[in-house]
């Protein structure tokens, strides 16, 4: 079953709307409006496990809300808004996995071994078995699918051919602008309509079944192979990938092509455009651009007397001005003098 082509960034449907979900028809889907901290953790946790979570910052004060809603017994929708920076630790998911796509703000997750920033655009996505800890900013709101561990294992088993294993670890980053993660979010177009107020659910357990069947085949086409599958020791290729990630942390201001990259691991450029497609749900460029993105964003909310938008653009290697300033609209949900001026 295909889903139906995505609906115009300018027709999103009301779930993935930037602009929280609101009025009588989506009061039956709410299951959080809350500005007491306690009663905010709570009501999550029913929904995905028991967490701490913690307030950053001394006049920060949540604001939460959170609408719900099961496409079926595996696979469920939903949209949370803690209203205030937060820190989040639920340890380890243990029985789902957790795809989370910030609509505005941005998260911070760390996640097998590493750090990984998403914003509007990208996804992230948790793995049960491994420890997650996680920062939103205060604007922070997202859209996410929580999906029963078990039954993305037996699809998987199924993909495969194999027998179902006991762990399955997905690539924790998805870029959705391009790609198979566009695909993804063509999908989260396809389910949000369908499940919105007024939408036409499936009718039957087994037109559910289908749809669900679906949507976790698409999770795994664009963040697992079949290699990670297993009880073994994570492949070969990991630390090279680790080389190539610290190479670029280390060259970020300066000039870098997948040439550049191959070279400094004794490699081939296929090779690194594989480990990255495989591994980080991504492009060895659009890695780059993303973390060059981050400096600039870091720089523009920490700045000095002198810092000024064009001059740190340039110094992270954006020369087109106007190019820049649309990358960086688009992943933070504002032009970067919007950032300045808010940090002074």
């Amino acid at each position: 079953m295909s889903p139906s082509p995505a609906p115009s960034p300018t027709h999103a449907p009301a779930w993935l709307d930037r602009s929280a979900p609101a009025g009588a028809a989506w009061a039956p889907l709410s299951v959080l409006a809350s500005d007491d901290l306690d009663e905010t953790r709570d009501q999550i946790a029913r929904i995905f496990k028991p967490h701490d979570l913690a307030v950053i910052g001394p006049r920060q004060r949540v604001r939460a809300r959170m609408h719900h809603r099961a496409l079926g017994p595996s696979v469920s929708l939903n949209r949370l808004a803690h209203g205030a920076a937060v820190r989040i630790d639920p340890d380890r998911l243990d029985d789902f996995f957790l795809v989370q796509m910030p609509l505005a703000g941005e998260a911070a997750v760390w996640h097998q071994n590493a750090r990984h920033l998403s914003a509007v655009g990208e996804a992230t996505v948790i793995s049960p078995q491994d420890a997650v800890r996680m920062e939103w900013s205060c604007h922070c709101d997202q859209f996410m699918l929580r999906i029963d561990r078990q039954r993305l294992l037996h699809v998987a088993a199924a993909i495969s051919g194999s027998e179902p294993a006991a762990t399955l670890r997905l690539a924790p980053r998805l870029d959705l602008r391009q790609g198979s993660g566009a695909h993804w979010w063509q999908l989260m177009h396809y389910l949000a309509a369908l499940l919105q107020p007024g939408g036409e659910h499936p009718s039957t357990g087994l037109h559910t079944a289908m749809l669900e069947d679906h949507v976790l085949a698409m999770l795994l086409r664009v963040a697992w192979a079949p290699a990670t599958v297993s009880r073994a020791p994570a492949s070969a290729t990991v630390p090279r990938l680790r080389q190539l990630e610290d190479h670029i942390e280390a060259h970020l201001d300066q000039p870098l092509t997948v040439a550049d990259l191959a070279r400094a691991v004794n490699s081939s450029v296929r090779l690194v455009q594989q480990l990255f497609a495989r591994e980080r749900g991504t492009t060895p460029m659009a890695h780059i651009r993303r973390l060059r993105l981050e400096r600039v964003r870091h720089d523009l909310l920490h700045p000095g007397p002198d810092t000024r938008v064009l001059q740190t653009a340039a110094r992270w290697g954006f020369e087109h001005p106007g190019r820049f300033a649309a990358a960086y609209q688009q992943a933070y949900g504002e032009s970067p003098s919007a950032t300045l001026a808010r940090s002074r």
